[in-house]
């Protein structure tokens, strides 16, 4: 027996190039190989078939090398299967067709296309794909056991159409025999259109190892070390594995390795005090080599790790309140092990309030670890609370944290750690939490008040006496700064020469204080100042009530009209006959009120009062509510003021300098739909023989302007029973003012004797048309009938 080396053809074929030359040679080569050593080719040890492949087994491939992909597969001619084929090798058309002219390659469950294949010779066909793809691929080399019924899925046919037939892509096993199996056909009999499976080779074309780029190393808290590195995708199996030395004499001569094999299983390898070789923690730099290796080469890859400027540490414990204020806050912490750690610490402070718009914003702290003066007073053992900078002792650190905002609040404290050689927001500790209440003080401020803000009510029993009722905006929840909160209001005085006396309120609310009998000939100067557990504000607001008659005028009228957008208002007022307009040294001008209330108007109101300043020479304005409750009423007032302009710039509202009407509240509310409004309560006043006297009321709308004008329509009818004309309608114009003039009357004129009409009213608004009212029928008088008839009744 001929003895082949077939390593050697393998080398041969990995040479060849794709010139017509080299595979001429090649191909005489493998020919002349084959014929020696046909007896001796075979799939594998345990494997029955009639025939090998060369090179055998696995196939590993540079991508990008140039170096084709070239499988042969051989036949076995002294096995029966084959015999029997060289017995058969003529076909219909008698041309003789030789064993390796049936021979199929496969890629996965797919047909290599013919232009990949050649015949080598009689039991011999070489595959050869001159750049293979980067992937992991089986390629089965197969053989067509019926020629006559399946010569299309020949390579020996020109037009190579082999979609017909596809194979299973499990590479443990040869493809088989449809429908007989490989075993079975050892004897040389075959059932006709199946394929047998000669052999298989796996096929690997990937990259040689990379230079790892990617590596990183953190400590968790001082106490152990994990690397981690990936790697990009290859066919081929790469394996890398992890060594490293420590600086020095000693640590410097030997690489040390991963403590398991997770290098080259995951890529990763961790050290603690327990792991041998065991975590190094005093080593402030470590050197690592991570060799990388696959069936194409070999690499390394080498870092110069800082130890300690990559270390996470825990989160700080043991965080305590030492002292606090009511804008300020003096901690202590511990670090645990990271307390001995040789280099500097650095810490992070955050916090947020409850009082906080936006709560996933945290405000930062600068902490210092530079200071000037001891934490601690040797002599009193107390601290010293101006600090602004952190210090620490052998088991803690401390720091002050100033210029928080808001007295008797809660607050939320995160405090951080990192190692100060670190750079990256990564490299910070998880926090340290503290929840904690800041003291309480007095109230940061009065509330917000304005000129004209109040109301007066005088007794009906008694003209010298007056309710007065005392508005103002009140403060935020947040600057109440503790328990107990109230507002107090009151006035002043003096009965008694050199005595004052002060008068506090008979009841007082959220948004109002409420005086009641006061004389309606006295000014009053009232007082409001916040008030808690703590003591009063430092600074009170002052509202200022002149008697009943040095008040202005009130504007008339208010009425307010409802848009569907939620929010906007539209204001319109009249004003009294007496109000002037701005000079150069006084300022007359219009303050709209609006309060959000639970319950509408009459009721008091005792939500969020808010105003804006209206020129004195406007008489309609919009007004736009922001964070718009729609459970919520919002009831509107204005007053009408005047104030001295002083030329020593202290126009502040002062009885001495400046007047008010006081509040009127909103008289009217109308819908934005006015043009659906149609005139109610119409009847009939008066009826004669040739005229019909009608009355309605006025409406508030009609009041404030937006009617321009009252149309009145009417015509005869056949009948009591019909509301069909018979004959033109009528019409009758009424100015609004006529009609206001008249108090809501006007006579229809001209009318015929004994004659039924239908009679309606429609207004004209600034938005349009309105709606007919509800149509009257009514008879007049027949001549000679008598004086006409009047109705004495109202609505």
């Amino acid at each position: 027996m001929v003895v082949v080396d077939i390593n050697m053809v393998t080398r041969i074929n990995r040479r060849s190039s794709s010139s017509l030359s080299m595979l001429y040679i090649t191909l005489t080569l493998i020919t002349l190989l084959v014929d020696l050593a046909y007896c001796s080719v075979t799939c594998g040890l345990g494997i029955k078939s009639v025939g090998g492949t060369v090179p055998s087994g696995d196939i590993v491939l540079e991508y990008g090398s140039g170096v084709p992909l070239e499988i042969t597969c051989i036949l076995q001619s002294d096995t029966i299967i084959v015999q029997n084929l060289f017995r058969e090798r003529i076909d219909s058309n008698n041309k003789t067709k030789f064993p390796s002219h049936r021979i199929v390659f496969y890629k996965n469950a797919e047909i290599v296309p013919s232009q990949y294949v050649t015949i080598v010779n009689s039991t011999a066909a070489l595959l050869r794909i001159p750049n293979p793809p980067a992937g992991r691929n089986t390629y089965y080399c197969t053989l067509l056991l019926d020629y006559e019924l399946r010569q299309n899925d020949s390579y020996a046919n020109s037009d190579g159409d082999h979609s017909s037939t596809t194979l299973s892509s499990d590479s443990s096993t040869l493809p088989p025999v449809q429908p007989a199996t490989t075993s079975s056909t050892t004897d040389g009999s075959h059932q006709l259109g199946s394929l047998l499976g000669v052999c298989l080779n796996t096929v690997y074309v990937g990259y040689k190892p990379e230079i790892i780029r990617n590596f990183t190393c953190i400590s968790e808290n001082w106490v152990n070390l994990r690397c981690n590195w990936s790697t990009s995708e290859n066919p081929i199996r790469t394996t890398y594995k992890l060594l490293f030395r420590l600086p020095g004499r000693a640590g410097g001569r030997i690489f040390i390795n991963c403590p398991t094999d997770s290098d080259i299983r995951d890529n990763n390898c961790y050290w603690d005090f327990y792991t041998k070789p065991m975590y190094r923690q005093a080593y402030e730099f470590y050197d690592f080599r991570l060799n990388g290796q696959n069936a194409l080469g070999n690499v390394s890859t080498f870092f110069n790790f800082h130890h300690y400027a990559n270390i996470i540490p825990a989160s700080p414990i043991n965080i305590t309140v030492i002292e606090k204020t009511e804008s300020s806050v003096m901690f202590k912490w511990s670090v645990g092990t990271m307390t001995n750690f040789p280099r500097d610490l650095i810490h992070k402070i955050e916090y947020k309030s409850q009082w906080d718009s936006n709560p996933e914003q945290w405000h930062s702290v600068n902490i210092s670890d530079e200071c000037n003066a001891p934490i601690l007073s040797n002599k009193t053992n107390s601290f010293l609370y101006d600090m602004n900078c952190q210090e620490r002792d052998n088991d803690f650190y401390y720091f002050n944290v100033t210029g928080l905002k808001y007295p008797f609040t809660h607050y939320d404290f995160r405090i951080y750690v990192r190692s100060s050689l670190a750079r990256g927001e990564d490299k910070w500790s998880l926090p340290g939490c503290i929840t904690l209440k800041t003291k309480s003080s007095i109230p940061k401020r009065p509330p917000r008040s304005d000129l004209g803000i109040f109301d007066c009510i005088t007794s009906r029993t008694d003209k010298t006496k007056r309710d007065i009722f005392i508005y103002w905006q009140r403060i935020d929840d947040s600057e109440k700064c503790g328990d107990s909160f109230e507002y107090r209001a009151y006035y002043t005085s003096n009965i008694m020469p050199n005595e004052t006396t002060i008068h506090y309120s008979n009841e007082i609310y959220e948004s109002y204080a409420k005086f009641q009998g006061l004389n309606t000939s006295v000014g009053y100067n009232f007082t409001v100042y916040s008030s808690n557990n703590q003591g009063l504000s430092t600074d009170y607001s002052t509202i200022y009530v002149p008697s009943e008659s040095e008040r202005l005028e009130k504007p008339i009228l208010l009425t307010k009209i409802v848009f569907d957008q939620q929010g906007v208002f539209e204001l319109s007022w009249k004003n009294a006959g007496t109000t002037k307009l701005s000079t150069a040294d006084e300022d007359n001008y219009y303050t709209l009120f609006w309060c959000e209330n639970v319950k509408g108007h009459p009721h008091q109101c005792n939500g969020y009062v808010n105003w804006t300043h209206v020129p004195g020479s406007e008489f309609r304005y919009n007004v736009t509510i922001l964070n718009y409750n729609v459970k919520n009423h919002y009831q509107f007032a204005i007053s009408a003021n005047s104030r001295r302009l002083l030329s020593n710039e202290t126009n502040c509202y002062h009885k001495n300098n400046s007047n008010s009407s006081g509040m009127v509240w909103e008289s009217c509310t109308i819908q934005n739909n006015i043009t659906s409004r149609k005139v109610e309560n119409v009847w009939v006043s008066i009826i004669g023989s040739t005229f019909i006297g009608l009355k309605w009321n006025i409406n508030c709308t009609d009041r404030i302007g937006l009617v321009g004008e009252y149309q009145i329509f009417y015509c005869s009818v056949a009948s009591v029973n019909s509301n069909m004309c018979n004959g033109s309608m009528l019409s009758k114009t009424i100015s609004r003012e006529a009609a206001q003039k008249e108090g809501g009357f006007t006579l229809v004129t001209n009318l015929k004797p004994n004659t039924t009409y239908i009679i309606s009213i429609t207004i004209s608004t600034n938005y349009g048309k309105g709606i007919h009212s509800d149509p009257l029928l009514v008879t007049t008088l027949g001549l000679g009938g008598g004086a006409p008839i009047q109705f004495d009744f109202t609505y």
